[in-house]
């Protein structure tokens, strides 16, 4: 092999190996990225919240419909009972002792934090990788029921838009509540929490032990 070709090679060499250690460091830096969602409880309605900024297009399928708010609150229920306003005990008994069609709720906010936190009764924080926000994104977008075109199909709208019901996913009923729902969002990101609980009290004692408790009156 002549001077020529040696100086090829090295310089070969070289470069590849320096751009693989570029592409693994930059896929560590991205792997070890830390995010932090909330999980809600105001009333009966229990919810896992997003920084927008965490989220894209990509993401989560409704992003660009809640991309100019602060924060995004994902909620799953009774599809008559979520969006009726106020307490209905009717639809409430329907809802826990019938297995009647679902609805997830989508809620933006341009609040900070803070002020969100002050309607809640109970939240928790919990920081997750970016893997895991992945895998939760999924979870919630497989939740919504498609039409034909795959768009997610709208129930209703209220307060000017900033909150949208869509046609979800699954039946719920008394073994499979909105409390279900979030627990098993966890458990597909690995995030290992008791699927089986039902009420509003089992799934945030599960989460106090993985997360940091921001509030509970």
């Amino acid at each position: 092999m002549n001077t020529y070709n040696l100086i090829i090679f090295f310089l070969i060499f070289l470069f590849l190996n320096l751009s693989l250690q570029y592409f693994v460091t930059d896929n560590q830096l991205n792997t070890d990225q830390k995010y932090t969602i909330y999980f809600v409880k105001q009333n009966w309605h229990t919810a896992i919240v997003f920084n927008t900024k965490d989220l894209n297009s990509c993401r989560f399928l409704e992003y660009d419909n809640f991309k100019k708010y602060n924060l995004i609150d994902i909620g799953w229920g009774d599809e008559e009972f979520y969006q009726h306003p106020g307490f209905d005990l009717g639809l409430a008994i329907m809802a826990l002792f019938y297995s009647t069609p679902s609805a997830l709720r989508v809620e933006g906010f341009n609040l900070t934090k803070e002020e969100y936190f002050d309607l809640s009764e109970v939240v928790i924080e919990l920081e997750i990788t970016k893997d895991q926000l992945s895998k939760i994104c999924g979870f919630i977008n497989n939740t919504f029921l498609l039409d034909t075109n795959n768009i997610p199909i709208i129930l209703s709208k209220k307060a000017e838009g900033k909150i949208v019901f869509y046609k979800a996913n699954d039946s719920y009923h008394l073994f499979n509540t909105c409390n279900t729902w979030l627990a098993k969002c966890l458990n597909c990101a690995e995030i290992k929490i008791d699927e089986n609980v039902v009420l509003t009290e089992q799934l945030f004692n599960e989460l106090s032990e993985i997360g940091k408790i921001i509030k509970a009156d």
